[in-house]
């Protein structure tokens, strides 16, 4: 299967190479990004496997889950990762992460984001997507709701978001919601 690539001005979402291995693995073990999700610092396998996973997925036929690289056009950094994950042939799961290095900028989040759905409603015909997050991530909160997704649900979370007395919210958003919400239309490419 042919990488996927998907070109905005700013950034580039492709499909990641071995060559990435050692920036995803970089801002993996940034202690800022191993606090917030409560990961192990001495768990050096974790993002290993992880970028393993990445790497076989794009090789899976059919393909359902697509998890890209955010890369600057500038100086070909490493952003950050962004993927969707296909539950069903309808519906997919969006996930979005920016590196602690780029924590902050949120038009990167906005462009990526945007780039996702996109290629989710058009290319891969999707129905719906859905989304989950930690209640202290307000960011994305914010983003899935600029977007015109509803929150659907509030509950508990695992144990190191109930800890710091935070919830999981799990967010949707359905192709027509998409479409007339006028976020499409690619404000910020």
């Amino acid at each position: 299967m042919r990488p996927v690539l998907i070109d905005l001005p700013r950034f580039l979402l492709r499909d990641f190479q071995e060559a990435d291995r050692s920036a995803f693995i970089s801002y993996q073990h940034d202690p800022r990004y191993l606090h917030l999700y409560d990961f192990e610092p001495d768990d050096a396998r974790r993002a290993e496997n992880l970028f393993d996973l990445f790497l076989a997925w794009q090789g899976d036929e059919p393909r359902s889950n697509f998890q890209f690289g955010i890369f600057d056009r500038r100086n070909a950094l490493l952003c950050g990762c962004a993927g969707l994950r296909k539950s069903t042939d309808n519906v997919a799961a969006l996930g979005i992460e920016l590196a602690p290095s780029e924590w902050g900028r949120f038009r990167l989040a906005l462009d990526a984001a945007a780039a996702l759905l996109e290629y989710g409603f058009g290319t891969l015909g999707l129905d719906t997507i859905i989304g989950d997050t930690s209640s202290g991530n307000n960011r994305v909160e914010k983003l899935a709701r600029w977007f015109g997704a509803r929150i659907v649900a509030r509950r508990a979370g695992p144990e190191w978001m109930q800890a710091r007395g935070w919830q999981e919210v799990e967010w949707a958003l359905g192709r027509e919601d998409w479409e007339k919400s006028g976020r499409r239309s690619r404000p910020f490419w």
